[in-house]
């Protein structure tokens, strides 16, 4: 890999001394990425997050859940009501089920569009 010539002298200075600037060249500007790359290489990643996303926001609400079956339904009211943020957080983890699901599933196409797989 090539040595980056700056024009600004401080950044030169900098970079004789502390070679910040050319290793932020090397990784950033320079790094083999393949020509097909594109927006559907995000959705694993995306994936991955919204299950964290899922798994955090479960648990917060398991902690105020009771499973009971005469108790079920009124644990839920009150989590909505009267848990701090608790509509939110139900909203969130409501909303991201389905978000995961469209997001596996898009990401299960592109993989089988390119041939990942193989």
């Amino acid at each position: 890999m090539s040595n980056p010539e700056f024009s600004n002298p401080i950044v030169k200075w900098v970079d004789y001394r502390l070679p910040i600037f050319s290793m932020m060249h090397h990784e950033l500007h320079e790094y083999p990425t393949p020509k097909n790359l594109n927006y559907f290489w995000n959705f694993g990643s995306l994936a991955g997050i919204v299950l964290g996303i899922m798994i955090v926001s479960g648990i917060v609400l398991a902690m105020s859940y009771t499973a009971h079956i005469d108790y079920a339904f009124d644990s839920v009211e009150r989590i909505m009501r009267d848990v701090n943020f608790g509509w939110l957080i139900r909203y969130i983890h409501m909303n991201g089920a389905s978000f995961f699901f469209i997001v596996v599933y898009i990401h299960m196409f592109r993989g089988l569009y390119y041939g990942s797989y193989k």
